[in-house]
């Protein structure tokens, strides 16, 4: 636990990872306070950052027919404007829903999201490949899911 952050701070963090559009009042009530210093937390909370963005987060089976893939990729070389560039690039991909540097024998995992595998094939090949580091792919396709949380766990 960050030792910044009280009881309080937790509390309306809790609050609004379960729902973003609840109101300073909404929070105080839950949270046993009164109104004004739930906006000031609120507020700083949003300023150094703990808060990043209030979203609305969509369910992709009812938006597009789409499947999910977590291709693992090793790089030619490991110098820090090497990994830089790799991932200013990957990023920078719609597809790309995440991009992580990894221990193990893959240096790079990403969590792309795309309609089919005919199109998984063409991110692969005119995106990744073309990438000058890209040593190999390996690839791990979503079969089904059996929990997705945006959530952290705040203990």
């Amino acid at each position: 636990m960050n030792p910044h952050l009280d009881p309080t701070d937790l509390g309306i963090l809790n609050l609004l990872q379960e729902n973003g559009r609840l109101t300073n009042k909404e929070l105080a009530y839950n949270l046993n306070r009164t109104i004004s210093p739930i906006f000031d937390r609120r507020k700083r909370l949003e300023e150094l950052g703990y808060i990043k963005k209030y979203v609305a987060v969509l369910d992709r089976e009812k938006i597009t027919a789409c499947m999910v893939a977590f291709p693992q990729i090793v790089l030619n070389n490991h110098s820090e404007d090497a990994l830089a560039s790799f991932q200013r690039s990957v990023i920078a991909f719609p597809e790309v829903l995440e991009c992580y540097h990894i221990t193990g024998n893959y240096d790079f995992m990403l969590k792309i999201i795309i309609p089919d595998m005919h199109a998984y094939n063409a991110f692969l090949r005119q995106k990744i490949a073309p990438l000058e580091n890209v040593g190999n792919v390996h690839s791990s396709l979503v079969i089904s899911q059996a929990k997705a949380e945006i959530g952290l766990p705040i203990l």
